[in-house]
């Protein structure tokens, strides 16, 4: 089966966020997804898209394996997102599917209203979250 590809739009759209959870750099490229808005969770702090008519979201397309995939199901605390395939453009006009990360019933905060979470903050929250998944046996 092929790999996957996943559409980012937050956390893992950022290269250092995203080769400190994977062990590596995956090649971006720009996608956009329409019909879906972007918010911020109000207990969390992380953004989080779902469906808005009319609006598009900007963010990042990249190929994962399906471990790495499995690892950042584990991150996104699946089922607190949903992981679904989208149709998303690329920057090159061509049609994708994907995978995207959203919570279609969350009442979030409008991102434009927000300040960004430190990027201190969410280095911490990943280191964390990677020593729980070897402690959990995750990387045997």
């Amino acid at each position: 089966m092929a790999n996957p590809f996943l559409f980012s739009y937050g956390t893992l759209s950022d290269p250092e966020y995203i080769q400190l959870l994977i062990g590596r750099l995956p090649k971006y490229t720009a996608a956009t997804l329409n019909n879906y808005g972007l918010y911020k969770h109000p207990a969390n702090g992380y953004l989080f898209v779902k469906p808005e008519a009319g609006t598009a979201i900007k963010g990042y397309l990249f190929e994962l394996s399906w471990r790495e995939l499995e690892l950042i199901d584990c991150w996104e605390d699946v089922p607190l997102y949903e992981r679904e395939i989208q149709l998303l453009k690329t920057e090159n006009g061509e049609n994708v599917e994907a995978f995207v990360y959203t919570q279609k019933t969350t009442q979030g905060i409008s991102v434009s209203a927000t300040e960004a979470k430190l990027r201190r903050d969410v280095l911490n929250d990943i280191e964390d979250f990677l020593e729980s998944m070897r402690r959990g046996g995750f990387f045997k």
